[in-house]
């Protein structure tokens, strides 16, 4: 693996051990070396989520992801099973699916090589007779998975840690809504953008100002009612959070309170609350007194991304009869949110590229960015001092 091209002294300014910390030097949203160190350094090392398991409800169900590089499959493989696998044929690299849809097993158009859901080779026209030919070495690569809370992570790296060991705090936190048990009303759609993944990085400081005709005007969201020293917070495992208070069941809609049932067993305090944790690298989980919302987004690029939200509910929600008016009308309302957060996003991407690009430091409510760049440089450090070796993907056939 290469070095990191920026300086170890610039990327050490955001870690605030030697004064107030900066934001990550601009290079780190538009430089294509760095994008290739920050791949390895976080993206290959690292649990990142690709969307639920309920999006998969059936055995062959499946949709597809691009991380990097690297083009991946999510598939129900069984009733108790969901996996991770390379979408790349493994005679002459031509990609199986796309998008997503229902399958029996996937055939690679171009020679018709059939693989199992679970990516085991059943079938490669003239090439089973050959002499030698084993088709036992040619599965599809399975990537290292897990379900949290019906979130689906992957990891290449074999070595990593736990991933139900470092979130089994926050799980632990969050019972009180029965994530596992939620249901998005649609799948997971992951869109195209044109700038770099950290872009995403939450925080509520903009939120009455960016969005002060459209948020705060449904919910009120002065700094003092922004506490970013919740409990949740576990920066060194890069869970970063904070808390919006509000009133009892308020929530961001045209009443400025919740339209669905309140979320069985939630306390008065939960009630009274919007609560984002992130779950670095690419997780962003909101709950609410009647709903949790997700946003997810992957890299594609050093200045390219996608991005996906998603609102679940109780199946006891989704089953009443007026559940989906008025979950499109408080989404639509919400749309204007989410129009001020992409030209926000695409306005900061073109700002990255200005020589006079800023490494400012961080209002109050800004911390959670703070704690998240502090994992992510930490991270830049670590793999800045190897020796020059790729983290060997996980890959179990």
């Amino acid at each position: 693996m290469p070095n990191s091209p920026i300086p170890r002294e610039q990327l050490q300014d955001s870690l605030g051990d030697r004064g107030p910390a900066l934001a990550l030097p601009p290079e780190t949203f538009t430089s294509a070396d760095f994008y290739e160190f920050e791949l390895d350094a976080i993206w290959n090392r690292e649990w990142f989520c690709v969307g639920r398991a309920g999006d998969v409800p059936e055995r062959g169900d499946y949709y597809t992801v691009t991380v990097g590089r690297e083009r991946l499959i999510v598939v129900r493989e069984s009733d108790e099973d969901v996996a991770v696998l390379s979408a790349v044929c493994q005679h002459r690299g031509m990609i199986l699916a796309a998008g997503s849809g229902h399958v029996s097993r996937f055939q690679c158009p171009y020679h018709a090589w059939t693989y199992s859901l679970g990516g085991r080779l059943m079938g490669a026209p003239d090439m089973i007779r050959e002499p030698g030919f084993d088709k036992g070495a040619f599965c599809l690569p399975r990537i290292r998975s897990a379900i949290w809370e019906g979130f689906v992570f992957a990891c290449f790296d074999a070595d990593a840690p736990s991933l139900h060991e470092r979130l089994e705090q926050l799980r632990q936190g969050l019972a009180p809504y029965r994530i596992g048990e939620l249901r998005a009303p649609e799948q997971l759609e992951l869109i195209p953008y044109e700038w770099n993944w950290k872009l995403y990085g939450d925080e509520c400081y903009h939120c009455s100002h960016l969005h002060r005709d459209t948020w705060h005007a449904a919910y009120p969201t002065p700094t003092s009612r922004v506490d970013t020293e919740t409990e949740f917070n576990q920066s060194e495992l890069g869970i970063i959070a904070y808390e919006l208070l509000g009133e009892l069941d308020a929530c961001p809609t045209r009443t400025g309170r919740r339209l669905h049932p309140a979320l069985p067993g939630l306390s008065e305090r939960e009630r009274s609350r919007l609560l984002y944790v992130t779950v670095a690298p690419n997780l962003l989980i909101i709950a609410m007194p009647d709903k949790v919302k997700y946003f997810l987004w992957l890299p594609t690029g050093p200045t390219s991304s996608t991005f996906g939200a998603s609102w679940m509910f109780p199946e006891s929600t989704l089953a009443d009869p007026d559940f989906k008016e008025r979950w499109l009308m408080e989404r639509d309302d919400l749309a204007p949110v989410m129009d001020e957060d992409v030209w926000a996003w695409g306005s900061v991407q073109a700002g990255m590229f200005s020589r006079f690009a800023p490494r400012a430091r961080y209002a109050p409510t800004e911390a959670v960015l703070a704690r998240l760049n502090r994992w992510l440089v930490d991270r830049y450090l670590a793999a800045d001092a190897e020796p020059a070796a790729d983290a060997e993907p996980a890959a179990v056939a």
